[in-house]
């Protein structure tokens, strides 16, 4: 008798060079928060046998799909998720698998859309119906599996382009219900102010944004804050600050505290816990009494559900440090407002092990366990930040994480809007690719045209949604950008790229709606 196992066999159908399948996998619990197992690329496929713990599981997988992406993807068993058999071992089909799962879950979220009056268009249900039907005839070849798979790959297809479709046109249609969203806050970060001539900056920014974040990274900063501690460079950020306000941009200050190795300098990574919070107390009350109530938002912590770890906490001491964030935070300025800035939104950190580049030495949590977890222990904040930087996922994807935040109850801001304008990914490298070696992300590779596709996406749905209060676009220009060709300005000079074009477009129909 063999191990205990399941595997999804991946079966190649695609034309192209590839790569068609991602080494990395998730498994993911019927929450669907990530959870470590042990899940693996063999020879036969994808491989689990032991789900630590865990009794259902779905897979989230990086697969090819020609003619849309190379996206991760969900195979859930339409909703019923899967288990290990008591023995042996349970082959499936992979792209099978991910065609019923994208079927079944079209067809959910069409239904959860019944009583709203909302209907689709008769582009989308043709797209909806195709994908059923091919995926029809992938039943109906279930022995070849060849030709379950070819039949499975065009159900994807069809499928993938109606869950976006039927995302967006939701959103289109909440937006004319609602009416225009006169205190929608649509912002950038202002980094750029410090390499561009003054006025052009300005104009620039306030053509398109009425929110803007100032940075106070300790190090890493085009003006780094508190590189030496105690010594905090407030002269030039004051500056741009009034000149903001004088323009009636609201302003957001971010972040109080963030312990990604990017900005933590050496003395504050050498803090033990109870000297890292008389920091944290001084440094707080200071940089909330210097602004007073001018910057009406402040980031009191990004990124600490068990990524961004540079001081190596515990799940507890995190939680710990972040209600005592809050309470100081508060207790310095009752009026302002308190955001907690989320990144990972799909937590693939959590099955890498990963603090940042560093192996983590604590069990880790994913940002939505995270933000449970400060209410629970009382944290008092207002808002919710989730960054939506392409990371490789479909919009249905991007959409539904975002709306298992409005469970909590909290207004959310889309603190990190960002995709690139050129390239084959999101990353840093690949300046020697070949393109035409390499499949494309999302629907063909980036240029300026689709990096607008992104933006105008994202802002289309958090201007839907009445929770959600401000969408937040990073960066502004580049190369100053987080990602390599990320900004909304092709260079300082302040060349628009089509992104700007895009934003102007939505910012005029909707403040003309009724």
């Amino acid at each position: 008798m063999g191990q205990s196992k399941i595997v999804f066999k991946p079966v190649f159908v695609q034309k192209g060079a590839g790569p068609h399948l991602h080494k990395f996998v998730l498994t993911q619990d019927e929450n669907g928060d990530v959870f470590y197992s042990d899940v693996r690329i063999e020879n036969e496929g994808i491989v689990i046998s032991d789900l630590m713990g865990k009794q259902k599981f779905f897979l989230s997988v990086r697969w090819n799909v020609e003619g849309f992406g190379y996206l991760f993807m969900p195979a859930d068993n339409e909703g019923s998720f899967y288990e290990l058999p008591s023995s042996d071992s349970k082959v499936l089909n992979l792209s099978f698998e991910l065609a019923k799962t994208r079927v079944c879950r079209n067809n959910k979220r069409v239904n959860s859309f019944s009583g709203s009056g909302f209907i689709h268009s008769f582009e989308l249900q043709k797209m909806i119906e195709l994908g059923e039907q091919f995926l029809e005839e992938a039943k109906k070849n279930i022995g070849d599996e060849v030709k379950c798979t070819e039949y499975s790959q065009k159900s994807l297809r069809y499928s993938l382009e109606a869950s976006e479709m039927l995302e967006i046109e939701k959103a289109q249609f909440d937006i004319l219900k609602n009416g225009t969203r006169p205190d929608f806050l649509f912002g950038c970060d202002t980094r750029g102010y410090f390499k561009m001539e003054k006025n052009l900056f300005f104009e620039r920014f306030t053509e398109l944004f009425n929110f803007a974040t100032i940075t106070h990274y300790l190090k890493g900063d085009i003006i780094d804050f508190e590189p030496e501690e105690g010594k905090k460079k407030f002269k030039e950020r004051d500056e741009m600050l009034d000149m903001l306000l004088e323009r009636n941009i609201t302003v957001l200050g971010r972040p109080l505290f963030w312990s990604h190795s990017w900005v933590t300098p050496h003395w504050l990574a050498g803090k033990s816990f109870s000297d890292l919070k008389k920091y944290l107390e001084t440094h707080i009350r200071t940089v909330i009494g210097h602004y007073g109530n001018k910057i009406k938002v402040w980031e009191v912590i990004n990124e600490m559900h068990d990524w961004a770890n540079e001081l190596s906490l515990d799940q507890k001491q995190l939680v710990e440090i972040a209600k005592f964030a809050c309470d100081v935070a508060r207790d310095a300025n009752p009026d302002i407002k308190l955001l907690i800035n989320n990144c990972c939104p799909f937590a693939e950190y959590v099955q890498l092990r990963k603090w940042g580049q560093r192996d983590a030495k604590f069990p880790q949590r994913t940002p939505h366990q995270f933000t449970r977890d400060i209410i629970d222990a009382g944290a008092d904040f207002d808002l919710i930040g989730a960054q939506v930087y392409f990371v490789h996922r479909t919009i249905a994807e991007t959409v539904q994480f975002i709306e298992r935040y409005s469970e909590f109850g909290k207004p959310m801001h889309l603190a990190e809007i960002g995709s690139p304008s050129k390239g084959i990914t999101t990353e840093f490298w690949e300046d020697d690719l070949d393109w035409a070696t390499q499949p494309f992300e999302w629907h063909r590779h980036w240029d300026e045209e689709l990096q607008a596709d992104w933006l105008e996406k994202i802002f289309t749905i958090g201007y839907s949604k009445p929770y959600i209060q401000a969408a937040n676009w990073y960066d502004f220009a580049d190369p100053i950008g987080f990602l390599k060709s990320g900004g909304i300005l092709r260079s300082v000079n302040g060349e628009k790229k089509s992104a700007c074009d895009r934003l102007i477009k939505l910012k005029s129909t909707w403040n003309n709606l009724k």
